[in-house]
């Protein structure tokens, strides 16, 4: 075998290992860090109407997260993005300890464009979710509504409306049963830590997320 022979050889062989690998790559939750917590939820944005669309959609939604959190005897601001699976749950590990809620989230949806959805949190009066005209959401807000427990901070199962005239109703659930959405579909979903001990078996985080079961 020639030399240039080799060489082609032994490039198709790399090419072929890194086909392989990226094809059973094991996505794995990074492990706990010092005292952080692990932030765990799902949404799911249900279009009934709007602009004549009816849609569910779960995957690729972006979510801005922020919260307060203790340092150095001062509060901190807190504010980090993060992206649904192709099932509607999402997560950010290793964060610290404090108190959270979600600011808003943006989707692409063919017909509609981007859609920026943004909550205040700053007047109890106006606390819910609307349709943003610009795509930049900001980390100001002081109502915050989910704490560490146990290390895991659980925003559990968000079911977020979207309604013809505009108007947004979100809801919250510890689990979902027998939930018919727009399109008709009809979900089941267990409480969020058991789906994320079944994804990310033997995670380090699976004596934290067991004790949320308890």
């Amino acid at each position: 075998m020639s030399t240039r022979q080799k060489r082609r050889s032994l490039i198709l062989m790399i090419l072929t290992f890194v086909y392989l690998g990226c094809g059973t790559t094991v996505q794995m939750l990074p492990d706990p860090v010092d005292n952080n917590s692990l932030i765990i939820g799902s949404l799911i944005f249900d279009i009934d109407g709007y602009e004549d669309n009816f849609t569910t959609i779960r995957h690729n939604i972006e979510i801005a997260i922020i919260g307060n959190y203790l340092k150095n005897e001062k509060f901190k601001r807190f504010m980090q993005w993060t992206t649904t699976d192709e099932n509607g749950y999402f997560y950010l590990a290793n964060v610290p300890d404090g108190e959270y809620a979600i600011k808003g989230f943006r989707i692409h949806l063919i017909g509609l464009g981007n859609l920026t959805i943004e909550n205040e949190l700053i007047d109890p009066q106006r606390n819910y979710f609307e349709i943003k005209a610009q795509d930049i959401i900001s980390s100001t807000g002081e109502l915050f509504d989910t704490r560490s427990y146990q290390r895991i901070i659980n925003f559990k199962h968000n079911i977020i409306t979207l309604h013809r005239s505009g108007i947004i109703d979100d809801h919250r659930y510890d689990q979902v049963k027998d939930l018919k959405l727009s399109t008709g579909e009809i979900i089941d979903s267990p409480p969020v830590p058991i789906y994320f001990l079944e994804r990310f078996e033997g995670t380090s985080w699976e004596s934290y997320l067991n004790f949320q079961l308890n």
